[in-house]
């Protein structure tokens, strides 16, 4: 007597898999830099625009439009030339960060001591520091960072059928 029938199997498209999450990292990245970025620039005042400048290459890595409205002498090229940001995705070597770096001695001042405190360099700011954007973005990015998921693996399974 000779039966037959059908048998599925599954095999699991590791390509497919590492598209996925690569795509998926790759937008969650981004996703939190941009909220790493909204978060930091809220602690930091914009007068000449230099401060806020130092962001714009991230701010073009992640598709962001950073608008500003400098209140003083326009400084915003100054600010251009001080600052580096960087959305790295590497499918290769699975890394998926960002960095932003800076030397513009104000901001880095700024950062840990109040600038009021001589007047006759820093003149009289609104919002004095000091500011501790580093500490409010940290908290932002493990905020968002918790939330992140891996992409389910059932999405790259392939389905296999076979006669018996």
């Amino acid at each position: 007597m000779k039966f037959t029938g059908n048998f599925v199997s599954f095999q699991f498209d590791m390509k497919k898999y590492e598209q996925i999450l690569h795509e998926q990292l790759s937008e969650d990245i981004a996703h939190a830099a941009t909220l790493w970025l909204e978060a930091v620039l809220t602690e930091i005042p914009v007068w000449s625009g230099a401060s806020w400048a130092t962001f714009t290459q991230l701010a073009r890595e992640i598709g962001s439009n950073l608008a500003i409205n400098p209140v003083a002498v326009n400084r915003i090229s100054f600010g251009q030339r001080h600052g580096d940001g960087a959305l790295i995705t590497d499918r290769k070597k699975h890394e998926y960060y960002f960095e932003y770096s800076t030397d513009l001695r104000w901001l880095v001042h700024n950062e840990y001591n109040t600038p009021n405190s001589d007047p006759n360099v820093w003149g009289r700011l609104k919002k004095p520091g000091p500011y501790f954007f580093q500490e409010v973005g940290q908290k932002v990015f493990a905020k968002v960072a918790n939330e992140i998921y891996l992409p389910s693996p059932w999405k790259a399974l392939k389905i296999i059928k076979h006669r018996i």
